[in-house]
């Protein structure tokens, strides 16, 4: 399996979940590391033009594909399984994700995205024993259509 993070070229090739470390994210609280990826290219687009704060061209930006070996145990969080107003309810998918994240009892976590609740995103545990097993598959640099900046 295959997913996507776009990422300043700086950190290109950091899958330590030091940045979700030092902030927190949706599904994990701050001090707990996490690795945060999406299943299609154009999810990954979307999730970090409404997630960065940047409005640099220049930002020399790279797109990472993350190889997974078949055996990647997946937590699966489906739609059915979350409360109705989950993505607003940071506190809750917070709870959940810490709880992936402290059992390490699987590498990945598939996760709905809040922007497109019918894709997915996957939440990586880098504490996780078979976490060395993920490997970058390609690197490339990435630069979305400035379109995408006028907001």
């Amino acid at each position: 399996m295959i997913v996507y993070r776009i990422t300043g070229k700086a950190y290109s090739d950091d899958l330590s979940g030091t940045g979700a470390k030092l902030f927190g994210g949706r599904w994990n609280s701050k001090g707990i590391p996490a690795l945060y990826t999406s299943g299609f290219i154009s999810l990954t687009l979307l999730e970090m033009i409404v997630h960065a704060s940047f409005k640099d061209f220049a930002t020399e930006l790279h797109l990472v594909h993350i190889q997974f070996p078949d055996t990647a145990t997946i937590k699966d969080i489906t739609l059915p399984k979350l409360k109705n107003n989950w993505a607003e309810d940071h506190e809750y998918s917070r709870f959940i994700g810490d709880s992936f994240l402290d059992s390490k009892e699987q590498l990945l976590m598939k996760v709905p995205s809040a922007l497109v609740p019918e894709e997915h995103n996957y939440v990586v545990n880098p504490l996780h024993t078979d976490f060395k097993k993920i490997k970058i598959s390609k690197t490339i640099p990435f630069q979305p259509d400035k379109r995408f900046y006028l907001a």
